[in-house]
């Protein structure tokens, strides 16, 4: 006995089928056909006895590519249990019932019909060959028999993925494809939201929206008591600020990155390099990068005006600020232009100015407030020195004390009774404000005389006396204001 799985070397391989006869009109075969009743008619449809009992076809020839009647099983006509169980009817190809003849796949009839066997029906012809079968079913799988179509004796029947499960794996496999670009999309956008140029940026917008104060945090920029411009105040005063900028190029060099700026400031474009440091991670992946404190340029401020002056920059006074020298000071400031002025007076005045801090690390030209008289001023200075000189003209002294004339006594008398009389009143001039006041000088020379009693110590007796006239010239210095007027400093 041979398995299905055997060559019988008596046997051909079952490449091909004998050759068949011609088909009868009505039947696609010339098998015999065995009704109920064991008649046999021809050229009609009748219903074929039970799979397998046909009564005209021999059991089939033991050593037949096959296995004997009831190998595995003891029933006939049941689904897997029928004799020659893979798919070798009784009679073998040269039988009646060969492929494409007794109720061949697809024809009218009930003898041999596809899916329509009376009794232990497989969904297919009892007699499946291994080869290609005419009616272009195929070819049967070797080792399978008869009604494997619909599920095969001996094998369970494979299972379908259903709709629903397909969908889930598709949904499945897209989740993860969807994870694995995104994570690289992620790690990609999250490089380039921690780049250096990225905290430049992050600088250069808050000087843009003028918040001062957050662009020296960013920039790790330490301020002092003296840095009266480093604050949103002062900066949203200023003029000509950052108002755009391009990031150029960025290189990194280990933990330092250089960013390559040009801003745009007061209309001007001003090339700027900024350094980075790296100072860890962030989030494990992406390089965390703080901006290095830029060099801030400063701006430079004389004063040129009475110590009672107070000065202003960008809004804010200069009260507490050192000066480096006589009414300097040198202030650091952000990019920008910065009103400077002087605080209102009745006596004198300055033309406001401005200060700019072009970009970064450079020292601005000086912004100088050099102050001039008001009327009221120049009027309190010549009240003022007039004053003087009137003071000196009404002495009792041959010699007024810190007056510019006097007239020496040589004859040994005791003057006594002094009077002064102006010959000539001097004119002079007010000079600008030098950095300690205003400077008076004669513009013409005034001229006094003086009238006394002499008295002789000797005798007692008195006579009159007098002296001049005396030229003389006034000058001195207006060194400030007060409520009632210029103080006004005459040369000793």
């Amino acid at each position: 006995m041979t398995g299905p799985g055997d060559q019988n070397p008596q046997q051909p391989q079952w490449q091909q089928p004998p050759a068949q006869p011609e088909p009868q009109q009505g039947w696609q075969g010339n098998g015999p056909q065995s009704s109920a009743s064991g008649q046999h008619p021809t050229g009609q449809s009748g219903q074929q006895s039970p799979y397998g009992q046909s009564p005209t076809q021999p059991s089939g020839s033991s050593g037949q590519y096959g296995q004997q009647q009831g190998q595995y099983s003891q029933q006939t006509g049941q689904y897997g249990q029928q004799s020659n169980q893979y798919g070798q009817q009784s009679g073998q190809y040269d039988q009646t019932g060969q492929y494409g003849q007794t109720g061949q796949y697809g024809q009218t009839g009930q003898t041999g019909q596809y899916g329509q066997q009376d009794t232990g029906q497989y969904g297919q012809q009892p007699t499946e060959q291994y080869a290609q079968a005419p009616g272009g079913y195929g070819q049967a799988p070797y080792g399978q028999g008869a009604g494997s179509y619909d599920g095969g004796a001996g094998q369970p029947p494979k299972k379908k993925l259903s709709k629903k499960g397909l969908t889930g794996i598709i949904a499945g496999g897209s989740a993860l494809l969807l994870i694995i670009v995104g994570g690289i999309v992620g790690v990609s956008i999250g490089n380039s939201l921690h780049a250096p140029e990225v905290t430049v940026k992050s600088y250069l917008d808050a000087l843009k929206a003028g918040d001062a104060e957050e662009a020296l945090k960013l920039s790790g920029t330490e301020v002092s008591a003296a840095d009266v411009l480093l604050t949103d105040e002062a900066y949203k005063e200023a003029s000509g600020k950052v108002t755009g900028y391009t990031i150029g190029k960025t290189t990194t060099s280990g933990d330092t990155a250089t960013v390559q700026a040009r801003l745009t400031q007061g209309g001007e474009s001003v090339d700027q390099e900024f350094t980075l440091t790296k100072v860890g991670k962030d989030a494990v992946l992406f390089d965390k990068w703080k901006l290095e404190a830029p060099e801030l340029s400063t701006v430079q401020v004389d004063v040129v005006a009475p110590e009672d002056a107070v000065a202003t920059v960008g809004g804010v006074d200069l009260t507490d600020v050192e000066p480096i020298a006589e009414g300097s000071y040198q202030l650091r400031a952000l990019p920008g232009t910065y009103d400077v002025a002087l605080s209102e007076s009745d006596w004198y005045s300055a033309e406001a100015t401005t200060a700019t801090a072009l970009g970064y690390g450079q020292t601005a030209e000086p912004a100088t407030l050099s102050v001039a008289l008001t009327d009221a001023g120049t009027t309190a200075i010549e009240e003022a020195v007039n004053a003087y000189i009137d003071g000196c003209g009404a002495s009792t002294e041959i010699a007024p004390t810190g007056c510019p004339y006097e007239i020496r006594n040589a004859t040994g008398y005791t003057p006594s009774g002094v009077t002064w009389t102006f010959d000539t009143r001097p004119t002079f001039t007010v000079g600008e404000f030098n950095g300690t006041g205003w400077s008076v000088e004669s513009e013409t020379v005034g001229r006094m005389s003086m009238t006394c009693t002499l008295t002789d110590p000797a005798t007692g007796q008195t006579g009159p006396g007098g002296g001049g006239p005396v030229d003389f010239n006034v000058g001195g210095t207006v060194e400030g204001f007060t409520d009632e007027g210029a103080t006004f400093v005459p040369l000793p």
